[in-house]
């Protein structure tokens, strides 16, 4: 009985100060929207056809829940703006003068990502984490919806333990289908926040891809409360 309570004992501070699968799955959310940041990314989508589009965009984040972008690449997108603002995501288009909201599930520029996958990575928020494997130098979590409104049923995330950066991402519909998956590619520091520079989607229906290259971060110590109005869009 001694014996047992001196290894319970030796073992307590392990377990009591170990991070939660959410813990760890949080982290991530983090380095990839860190709050107060203005970003601006490429975005490149490869079809079968052999076609190549691709637009540079600029953010401003608040948080997780407020969030802007501008369209600066190419000519003809100018004027074409994307907003978070809670629950809902609007795109104002010039040509039609007016915003217009869009779901979680809807294409992000004809690509791969959806709109939540660059405007929505809130994870812990709209599904469930747990361990699904652990390996010497990897977690892997399942990520279930608890909302038939989420962007996808499941997801399956891979974490490198050293570095704490993603290494893939799996993404499945209600049937258990297998969507699209994303590598996360190599990690360079932003705004003093080691982060992936580079996520590749593919589409496993399509056999498509979608590159998303960030091409600079830096932080902002406020963002004013007015450019994140669903009024403003397009101002």
């Amino acid at each position: 009985m001694k014996l047992i309570l001196c290894i319970f004992l030796l073992l307590y501070p392990i377990l009591s100060f170990a991070e939660t699968p959410t813990e760890i799955v949080k982290t991530i959310e983090k380095k990839l929207m860190p709050p107060n940041i203005t970003f601006s990314f490429k975005l490149t989508n490869h079809r079968t056809d052999g076609t190549v589009n691709s637009y540079v965009l600029s953010f401003k984040l608040k948080d997780l829940d407020q969030s802007r972008g501008y369209f600066l690449e190419p000519e003809r997108e100018k004027g074409r703006e994307v907003l978070r603002q809670g629950e809902a995501i609007w795109t104002f288009v010039p040509s039609v003068g007016r915003s217009i909201r869009i779901a979680d599930r809807d294409s992000f520029a004809g690509g791969d990502f959806s709109n939540a996958d660059i405007l929505r990575p809130d994870w812990t928020d709209k599904y469930a984490v747990t361990l699904a494997k652990e390996t010497p130098n990897q977690w892997i979590f399942n990520l279930n919806s608890k909302s038939k409104d989420s962007a996808y049923n499941k997801m399956r995330l891979w974490i490198d333990k050293n570095s704490k950066q993603p290494v893939q991402q799996t993404f499945y519909d209600a049937k258990g289908t297998l969507l699209k998956k994303c590598v996360y590619g190599p990690s360079k520091i932003f705004t003093g926040t080691e982060r992936p520079a580079l996520l590749v989607m593919y589409n496993v229906i399509t056999k498509q891809k979608t590159e998303l290259e960030i091409l600079s971060m830096k932080t902002q110590q406020k963002h004013e409360d007015r450019i994140f109005a669903v009024g403003n869009l397009g101002k």
